[in-house]
């Protein structure tokens, strides 16, 4: 990893610090994910049978260029006395979701009703705390792999669409 990258990942680290973010060196740059070994997290995780783990690739490049793939992994699970169920679904690219938890219960200890769970997750605050870093430092944010390809997609889905009605009306328009 180059001195300029190295800087990068050691900011981004030092930006994290009193988030639920940590952040992880990688072969391309780091990872910036949710921290569910804060107590506070694992708690909600563990009692709800949710795990939910979003990370943010970051793919730094020695170019001063950078771009970020969003990774949304969510494990959920239950079990009874005669079924273990699983199930695992995850969203990579560039995934804009907005969640909201408030819970309500009685203490055991006082009987009084107050709230047990409250928390919110925007995954642009992730992007945010990167873009923030790379604006800092004069680092130009790109596109990823991921992130070219749907686009190249969507735009053949929109030429093959538009072509197939030409078609269809230049078919009605002779007969």
């Amino acid at each position: 990893m180059s001195s300029s990258t190295q800087e990068f990942v050691d900011r981004a680290r030092a930006a994290a610090e009193g988030t639920p973010y940590a952040v992880a060196e990688r072969p391309y740059g780091f990872d910036l994910t949710i921290d569910l070994a804060d107590a506070r997290w694992l708690t909600i995780t563990r009692a709800h049978g949710l795990k939910r783990v979003f990370t943010h690739e970051v793919h730094l490049r020695d170019d001063g260029r950078y771009g970020i793939t969003d990774v949304d992994n969510t494990v959920s699970y239950s079990g009874g006395t005669a079924s273990l169920s699983a199930e695992r679904s995850f969203k990579r690219g560039r995934v804009m979701s907005y969640s909201r938890r408030v819970e309500f219960g009685v203490d055991a200890g006082t009987g009084r009703v107050g709230k047990v769970v409250d928390y919110s997750f925007q995954a642009g605050e992730g992007r945010d705390l990167i873009r923030g870093v790379a604006k800092e430092l004069g680092w130009t944010e790109r596109m990823n792999t991921e992130q070219r390809g749907a686009l190249v997609v969507g735009i053949a889905t929109i030429v093959l669409t538009v072509g197939a009605f030409a078609a269809i009306g230049i078919h009605a328009l002779l007969s």
